[in-house]
């Protein structure tokens, strides 16, 4: 058995390959704990209400942990956090729901389920069954966008002020590499940004993750025994898979690439200049850069690949929480 090399005295359950030294589950907590909670003193605000975006998944589910961990802690800001998962209608969310359910009540945190059919009219499932074989988008390309839709939409309409997810450093740099492979620098800037910035009909979203990686975040998950589904979605396709094997790759030869490469891109990022005005989307009034939404767009595709009639997204379910959504 080897013994962690910060205390001595616990038995390690992760190596940071860069430094070399081996880690307990305490102390690679107290070390994750140290940037997740970097992030959330510079970017959280005295009373803000904290929408978690929680899909049961481990990065989302220790997201929340350390969140309220941080709003305990932190009493003077006096925060209130709440979770909310969004139910696309799959398989692989019905059995994180649970899990998600149960971390929250062990937090003593308030729980939401969002149903995407009640916003959209059909769930992931419905569009997955519809998308014939060899169409140029697979649901992983309309769950992403729709997805981001609904949960802004989500917290805006709860009032919530800030939106946290569990995005960590794996997502984000490859996400920032796909925005360099498309040539979007307003993406790159997006993404990389870490001022809170207002927009209208925008809720600032804040990354507690950004700078943990995913191996860290999976150790501690297990060791700690937080509830947390493991696996990866099942509908993952496209370019982020290629990108990942080869930043991996890269990272395994080279220890620390992934930080790096993060740290640079989010320094040229701030000194990047974009202009990016935002309108209001023509068919669902959404903020959106162009006279249609892309999420308006990929519904109406979807809609069409069922064979079913158009509609618009349907807020009024969520109205009815905007006054007790962040009551004790």
């Amino acid at each position: 058995m080897r013994l962690c090399d910060i205390c001595g005295s616990e038995e390690a359950i992760y190596t940071n390959y860069v430094t070399g030294a081996s880690l307990c589950a305490n102390c690679l907590m107290n070390s994750v704990k140290r940037r997740a909670w970097s992030v959330m003193k510079r970017e959280l605000l005295p009373g803000d209400k904290v929408m978690v975006a929680h899909s049961g998944g481990k990065d989302s589910s220790l997201a929340l942990l350390l969140t309220k961990e941080f709003s305990d802690e932190v009493r003077e800001l006096d925060l209130k956090v709440i979770s909310v998962t969004l139910d696309e209608g799959t398989l692989y969310r019905r059995s994180s729901i649970e899990l998600a359910r149960k971390l929250a009540e062990r937090l003593r945190v308030r729980h939401l389920t969002i149903q995407m059919r009640d916003i959209l009219g059909f769930s992931l499932e419905d569009l997955r069954l519809a998308i014939p074989k060899g169409w140029k988008r697979n649901a992983c390309t309309y769950c992403g966008v729709l997805r981001r839709q609904i949960l802004n939409a989500v917290a805006r309409e709860i009032g919530a002020t800030v939106l946290v997810t569990g995005h960590n450093l794996d997502d984000l740099i490859q996400t920032s590499i796909m925005n360099l492979v498309r040539g979007d620098a307003n993406a790159l800037v997006k993404t990389m940004r870490h001022e809170r910035k207002y927009e209208e009909g925008l809720v600032p979203r804040v990354r507690p993750l950004k700078y943990v990686y995913e191996r860290e975040i999976a150790s501690l998950v297990v060791a700690l025994g937080i509830p947390a589904h493991l696996g990866k979605c099942p509908l993952a396709q496209g370019m982020r898979i290629g990108i990942r094997r080869e930043i991996d790759f890269i990272e395994d030869s080279n220890p620390g690439s992934k930080l790096r490469a993060f740290l640079f891109l989010e320094n040229l990022s701030s000194k990047m200049k974009v202009d990016v005005s935002l309108r209001r989307c023509s068919l669902c009034g959404e903020p959106t850069t162009s006279d249609i939404c892309k999420a308006c767009q990929l519904r109406g595709e979807a809609f069409r690949l069922m064979g079913i009639e158009d509609k618009n997204i349907r807020l009024d379910s969520l109205k009815s929480l905007k006054d007790s959504a962040f009551q004790s």
